[in-house]
């Protein structure tokens, strides 16, 4: 996974929408969206404020991209593996939720 996948991935487990963190950035929507898909790489800067909104340590964008690139199972990587198992659920069970908040409205 790369950088602007992980990026996406834990701004939608958080349940927040690009818009909106965009703006808590002092950026575009536009602009995150070029990150998120791999068009533009994104500063460290940049990353720490992105954690810092999102309430994550900012490690966490790389894990994935470290994941991938390794070939040790050890426990390091079975944790991030689990890590990423749970963002993922996260990201499901809020998506269950808003569907569910649009056919009650």
């Amino acid at each position: 996974m790369d950088l602007g996948k992980a990026i996406k991935l834990v701004r939608t487990a958080a349940g927040m929408r690009q818009g909106t963190v965009a703006k808590q950035l002092g950026v575009t929507a536009n602009y995150l969206s070029l990150i998120e898909n791999g068009k533009r790489e994104p500063s460290l800067s940049f990353l720490r404020k992105l954690a810092s909104a999102l309430g994550v340590p900012v490690g966490i964008f790389f894990f994935w991209q470290e994941a991938d690139s390794t070939k040790s199972a050890g426990r390091e990587l079975d944790t991030l593996k689990e890590l990423l198992t749970r963002l993922e659920a996260l990201y499901m069970q809020n998506s269950r939720k808003k569907r569910a908040k649009k056919r009650a409205a």
